[in-house]
C-alpha cells in the first residue's frame, strides 16, 4: 500500500530527504548523544522494524531531550522519541507500541504520499520545513523561527497526518509489536491513560495527545485488535528499566534531587530495592561526587549480573571520575574482549583514553570500529576530530571535524574545515582529490539549503 508513493518520491531522494530532514533536526533540538542510551533506543528500534519493513529500508531512531510526551516520524525512516514519552511509559511495551506505530508511518510512506504536492526540486529546503512543521507539532516553542508563513501554511496541510493513517499505523504497529514478542496490549493501555490524563488540567507537555488523537473509539479498535492475538507471558526487560533511571538522572538539572528520589525509593523498596533502584542510586551517587558509595553499590549489582554491559560501563565511569584511570580503561578493555566493537563501550573508551592523553590508541580503536559500520554518529566525528588533533594529524582531524557540522546541520562550518585541510595536503595527490570531491558535494548541498 505505501509503495503507491514512489512514483512521486523515490526511495533514493526520501533518504537523501532523510539526511537534509536529520540536518535540520540536530540544528533546532537537543539530540541525546549518550552512547548507552542512543544503543538502547536503536537496539529497540531495530528490533521492531525487523518485522515491519523490507531488508532495503534502512531506520534511525533518536531521543529529543526533552519532557514533552510525544513521538514522530521523518522521511528516511528517522523516527524521534522524546525523552518525557519515555519516562511516562509503564513497561517496554507500551515504549515499543510508540515506536511501532512510528515505524508504521514509514513503512507505509505516510510522508511520502503527503507532501506529493509538494516541490521537489529542493530536497534540502523541503527537508527542512518538514522538520521545522513537525517540531512545531510537538512542540509550539520548536521550529516556528524557520517557518516562512505561506510555504508552510501549504505544506503543513500536505504533512498533517490524516485519521486513515493514523488508523492504518495503529494496525500495523500492533501487528509488529506482537510479532517482536511485545504485548499488544500495552498499546491501547497506553492510550487509554494518555486519554485519562487529558481530561485533568490541560499540560502541554502531553503533546501526543495533539499530534495522535486519542479517541474512544481508536482505544476501542486497538483494544479489539489486541485481543485477537494468545495471551502470553512478556518478560519485563531490565535494560528498558535501566535505561530509564539513566535518562531520570541525565534529565535532572540538580543532581541532589535525583539523589534523593532514588534514596526515596532504595528505602521505599526496602530491604530489597529492585536493581533498576540501586543502579539509579549509583548514578546520582557519582553525580553527587560520592564515588566510594557509588562504586561499592554498583560491584554488588555487577557482582549478582556479571554480564550486564550497564554495570560495568558505570564502574568505568566510577574509576575514570575518582582518577583512576587504568582501572577504568582495563575495564573497557576487558569488557570490549567481551563484546567486539559494542557500541557504548568503543566510544566511552575512546573518550576515555582521549581524556588520560592516548589519543593513539583512541584513532585505532575508533577507526576499527568504523570500518564494522555503515553508518556513524556526530559523536563519533567529534571524538575523532579530538584524537586526530591530539594526534597532531590535524588534516585528519579537520576531516572529521567536517563530517561532525555536516551530521548536525552546519554546512557552512564543514566546507571551511575542509578548505582548511585542502590547502595542507597538496603534495598528496590522492587525497587532494579526495577532499576535493567532498567539498564539491558539501558546496552544492550548502547552494539548495540557501536557494529559496
Amino acid at each position: 500500500m505505501g509503495e503507491t508513493a514512489q512514483a512521486y518520491l523515490s526511495t533514493e531522494e526520501e533518504r537523501r530527504m532523510g539526511e537534509a530532514f536529520m540536518r535540520s533536526v540536530r540544528r533546532s533540538v537537543h539530540i541525546i548523544t549518550d552512547p548507552e542510551i542512543d544503543d538502547y533506543i536503536q537496539t529497540l528500534g531495530y528490533r521492531l522494524a525487523s518485522y515491519g519493513a523490507s531488508k532495503e529500508r534502512e531506520f534511525s531512531f533518536f531521543i529529543v531531550d526533552s519532557p514533552v510526551i510525544n513521538a514522530f516520524a521523518g522521511p528516511g525512516g528517522h523516527i524521534g522519541i522524546y525523552s518525557g514519552l519515555i519516562l511516562i511509559t509503564e513497561s517496554e511495551s507500551e515504549l515499543a507500541s510508540v515506536v511501532a506505530h512510528e515505524i508504521a508511518h514509514v513503512t507505509q510512506r505516510h510522508i511520502a504520499r503527503a507532501i506529493e504536492a509538494a516541490s521537489r526540486t529542493n530536497l534540502p529546503m523541503t527537508a527542512a520545513l518538514l522538520a521545522a512543521l513537525i517540531l512545531s507539532t510537538q512542540d509550539a516553542q520548536m521550529g516556528t523561527a524557520a517557518l516562512a508563513a505561506t510555504t508552510a501554511g501549504s505544506i503543513q496541510r500536505q504533512i498533517n497526518f490524516t485519521r486513515a493513517n493514523e488508523k492504518e499505523a495503529d494496525r500495523i504497529g500492533i501487528q509488529i509489536l506482537a510479532d517482536a514478542n511485545f504485548d499488544p496490549r500495552r498499546m491501547p493501555l497506553f492510550f487509554d491513560r494518555m486519554r485519562r490524563a487529558s481530561l485533568g488540567p490541560e499540560n502541554p507537555q502531553f503533546e501526543f495527545l495533539r499530534t495522535h488523537p486519542v479517541t474512544t473509539s481508536r482505544i476501542a479498535d486497538t483494544r479489539n485488535r489486541a485481543e485477537q492475538f494468545p495471551r502470553g507471558t512478556y518478560e519485563e526487560s531490565l535494560n528498558y528499566a535501566l535505561i530509564k533511571a539513566r535518562l531520570r538522572v541525565l534529565s535532572e538539572k540538580n543532581p541532589l534531587r535525583s539523589k534523593a528520589y532514588f534514596a526515596a525509593r532504595m528505602e521505599k523498596e526496602a530491604p530489597r530495592p529492585s536493581p533498576a533502584t540501586r543502579y539509579g542510586y549509583a548514578l546520582a551517587l557519582l553525580k553527587t561526587g560520592d564515588y566510594g558509595k557509588a562504586f561499592e553499590l554498583t560491584s554488588q549489582l555487577a557482582r549478582q549480573d556479571p554480564d550486564r554491559i550497564a554495570y560495568q560501563i558505570h564502574l568505568a565511569r566510577i574509576k575514570l571520575a575518582a582518577g583512576h584511570a587504568d582501572e577504568a580503561q582495563a575495564i573497557f578493555r576487558d569488557n570490549l574482549a567481551l563484546y567486539p566493537n559494542n557500541r557504548p563501550l568503543t566510544l566511552l573508551y575512546a573518550n576515555a583514553l582521549i581524556q588520560t592523553g592516548n589519543p593513539l590508541r583512541a584513532t585505532r580503536v575508533l577507526r576499527n570500529y568504523k570500518r564494522e559500520r555503515k553508518q556513524a554518529s556526530p559523536l563519533y566525528y567529534s571524538l575523532l576530530a579530538q584524537a586526530e588533533n591530539d594526534n597532531g594529524n590535524e588534516i585528519a582531524a579537520h576531516q572529521a571535524l567536517a563530517e561532525y557540522y555536516d551530521l548536525v546541520g552546519q554546512t557552512a562550518s564543514a566546507i571551511s574545515q575542509l578548505k582548511i585541510a585542502l590547502k595542507d595536503v597538496e603534495q598528496d595527490s590522492l587525497r587532494h582529490a579526495q577532499i576535493k570531491a567532498r567539498l564539491k558535494v558539501l558546496k552544492e548541498q550548502l547552494r539548495q539549503e540557501e536557494d529559496h
